[in-house]
This record gives structure tokens, C-alpha cells and sequence, in this order.
């Protein structure tokens, strides 16, 4: 176990945020209750507009950082680009700011990749939805047609100098979430996988997306309930047995069909979204943000990759407003 240090963090932790402040809050506070200490946070709004800064210097702990990006861009791949320029850790770990992780979320993710010496490693995570019963989300290795989602992400701050930043929505028919780790794929880089649930991931009503979800309930059961988690896997496994033995249907029927030419294309370091040929560069955003209730993106330029100062500001304490 690693101490605390914030002048020297092996890791950043970066948040990504536009305008869910009291959801946001959920996801600070899991970062904070990790068994592993040794960290920094860099969370950077998009052009935030509500109160998210008045959420963020509530919490007082000298390692959280906040910036607001001048100029909306619609995504999260310029606020983590900024989190990443700005880190001073070896190590850069996402959580989307309506997710939630485990107390054991880093311990796990940092002992695995200094284990393995991989470029990224990535946990199983939870699921939760609104309108159906949770799932694990398992990528699996080392083909990774589904890439993992970036809460369970964890990778070396250096791979940047080889496969760049995230890319701007405009620019990649994939998610550049996605994009960003089949860049990684392309080169060879090196994946692993934990064999442990360590977050939840929120895909609540998304008419409602800007209102606060089940978030608090699940921490008050994360809290207060020592066999969360098994019940949890229990159920989910009792679940994905049943499916297997059951002929497939829905979405599980497509990725029968498509998942092996999803490796095919891979192995052609080809990207697998342009199976929806129709579709152009930055379709599939603008298509959840509809979903979302969300406005079109503001900004269509190039990802800046250029450093910047390693100057880092620290939010302030305001006791009025301690969480």
C-alpha cells in the first residue's frame, strides 16, 4: 500500500463533468473513500454553467483540483485531455461523474498494472439500469471487440507520447472512447484485465439525465451493507447462466453476429463502427445527446495536444459549505 503523498501522487484520478453538480457529488465522495490513498484529482468541467464548482470546493481535501474549461466542446475527451496534461501522476484513472466506484476501485486497478507492467488494465464493473436488470461489463481479452468503459480504466500517463489524446467528437466514427483505446490495440499495447468488481456504471431515464438518480441509494447500501456486492454477483451470475442456456435474443444476438467480424476489422487495424457505413464522423454523439436532452456541441476543432504549464489549482475550503 502506497501512502499518502499528494505532492508526489502515483495516480491521477480525472473527472470529466457538464452540469450534473449534485450527481457529481456521489462521485467524489467514492473517490474518497478508497482503501488506496495515494492519489490526486483533476476534475474539469466543460463550460460548466450550474453550481458544479460550489459542489467541487465543498469537499476540502487538498487533493482535489478543479478547472472549468473555457468553451463547451460536447464530450468528455477535451476535459480529460486537460486532466491529463495537468497530472502528475505515473497513472491516470477516469470515473464519469454520474458513476460510482468501490473502496477497493484503485488498490485493485494500481497493484494489477505494477504486477503485470501493462499499459492499461481495466476492471468489471456493474451495470445498473432503469428500465431492466444490472450486468457485468467483462471486455474480453485480448481481441477486445467491446472495449471497457473509461471508469474502469486505468493506463501509464506516458502512452499519450505514442497513441495522442482522446479525439474530438468530429473526428472518429467510433466513440472517442472507444477510439482512444483501439488506438492503443493498434499498437500492440499491452491490456489486462481484474477479476473484481470494483464500480457501478449509471445508465438511468434519460429524459431525466441532469437530475440525480439512484446514486445515493446505492452508496447507503455500499455503506451499510457488508454482502452488497456478492448479492450482486449472485444475481448477475444467475442471470448470465440462465442466458446462455436460453437462445439468444436482443442485443446479445447482434454481437453473436458482428463480434467476429468486429476482431476481423481489428486485426485489419480497421475501426469496427464504420459497419454503420451510413453514419458520419461524430453521429453516434450527436445521437445520445439528442437522446440526452442535450445541445448540439459548440466546438468542432482539433484536439490541442500541445502541453501546458504544470501550474495546478487547488480549490479552496469553504467550511460553510463542507460535505
Amino acid at each position: 500500500m502506497h501512502n499518502t503523498s499528494p505532492a508526489e501522487p502515483l495516480v491521477t484520478v480525472v473527472v470529466a463533468t457538464y452540469n450534473r453538480a449534485e450527481t457529481l457529488r456521489y462521485a467524489i465522495e467514492s473517490i474518497l473513500w478508497q482503501t488506496f490513498k495515494n492519489f490526486e484529482v483533476w476534475i474539469v468541467g466543460d463550460a460548466c454553467t450550474d453550481h458544479t464548482e460550489k459542489v467541487v470546493k465543498s469537499f476540502t481535501d487538498p487533493r482535489i483540483n478543479w478547472y472549468n474549461l473555457p468553451k463547451n466542446s460536447g464530450y468528455q475527451s477535451k476535459p480529460n485531455n486537460e486532466g491529463i496534461k495537468r497530472a502528475r501522476g505515473k497513472y491516470i484513472a477516469y470515473l464519469n461523474h454520474d458513476d460510482i466506484w468501490l473502496p477497493n476501485h484503485l488498490e485493485a486497478l494500481v497493484n494489477h498494472i505494477e504486477k503485470t507492467q501493462a499499459h492499461f488494465a481495466f476492471s468489471i464493473i456493474q451495470w445498473v439500469y432503469s428500465f431492466t436488470y444490472s450486468r457485468p461489463d467483462i471486455p474480453l481479452l485480448p481481441d477486445m471487440p467491446i472495449p471497457p468503459e473509461a471508469t474502469a480504466v486505468i493506463h501509464r500517463k506516458d502512452v499519450v507520447n505514442e497513441i495522442g489524446y482522446w479525439k474530438n467528437i468530429n473526428e472518429t466514427y467510433s466513440y472517442p472512447r472507444v477510439d482512444f483505446f483501439r488506438q492503443a490495440q493498434y499498437k500492440g499495447m499491452k491490456f489486462e484485465i481484474v477479476p473484481s468488481v470494483t464500480g457501478l456504471k449509471f445508465l438511468w431515464d434519460e429524459k431525466n439525465y441532469h437530475d440525480v438518480g439512484p446514486q445515493p441509494l446505492y452508496m447507503e447500501r455500499l455503506r451499510n451493507e457488508p454482502e452488497f456486492i456478492n448479492r450482486e454477483l449472485s444475481a448477475m451470475l444467475i442471470r448470465a447462466e440462465y442466458s446462455i442456456n436460453s437462445f439468444p435474443k436482443g442485443k446479445r444476438l447482434i454481437w453473436i453476429f458482428t463480434n467476429p467480424l468486429r476482431k476481423m476489422m481489428l486485426k485489419m487495424k480497421m475501426d469496427p463502427a464504420m459497419l454503420k457505413f451510413w453514419n458520419k464522423k461524430g453521429k453516434q454523439i450527436r445521437i445520445w445527446r439528442k437522446r440526452h436532452g442535450l445541445k448540439e456541441n459548440v466546438e468542432d476543432s482539433s484536439v490541442n495536444n500541445t502541453a501546458i504549464p504544470t501550474s495546478h489549482i487547488t480549490v479552496k475550503k469553504e467550511p460553510s459549505l463542507q460535505n
